[in-house]
């Protein structure tokens, strides 16, 4: 297991000093503050510092307000700049009425080319892997 993962669950990992998780999701609507806190309490985009990506279920879609706070940091979403932004990484995916959303992040800092994402099918889950192919300026 890499050293900057605490649980398979929930990857822990970002370049860096700091260790960080992706934000609680909000199960009820007495969890909503929690989920809040946790995205707010991401750490922001160094754009005159090292790197920062920061990947997970972040259990926000690119239209809510603290995911969009978080970007104008200084981080993209490495999904929306290839196109593939409304791909869905969870839900159902057995015919039910509830359409797929894209909760599931991979966050790059600007200086981070984001080539190509792509989401698989995964059993026994419902989210979807992503897999984000980058490439890191030259130092």
């Amino acid at each position: 297991m890499h050293p900057g993962v605490r649980d398979a669950r929930r990857p822990r990992w970002a370049p860096g000093p700091g260790r960080v998780g992706p934000p609680r999701g909000a199960v009820r609507a007495g969890q909503v503050g929690a989920w809040r806190a946790d995205l707010i309490a991401q750490p922001p985009a160094t754009p005159g510092g090292g790197l920062r990506i920061l990947a997970g279920d972040f259990n926000s879609t690119l239209d809510h307000g603290p995911l969009r706070a978080l970007l104008r940091t200084g981080y993209v979403d490495a999904a929306d700049a290839t196109g593939t932004g409304l791909t869905g990484t969870w839900g159902p995916y057995d015919g039910d009425l509830i359409p797929p959303v894209t909760i599931d992040h991979v966050l790059v800092d600007r200086r981070i080319a984001a080539n190509k994402v792509e989401v698989f099918g995964l059993g026994g889950s419902d989210h979807r892997p992503v897999l984000a192919t980058l490439r890191l300026p030259a130092a």
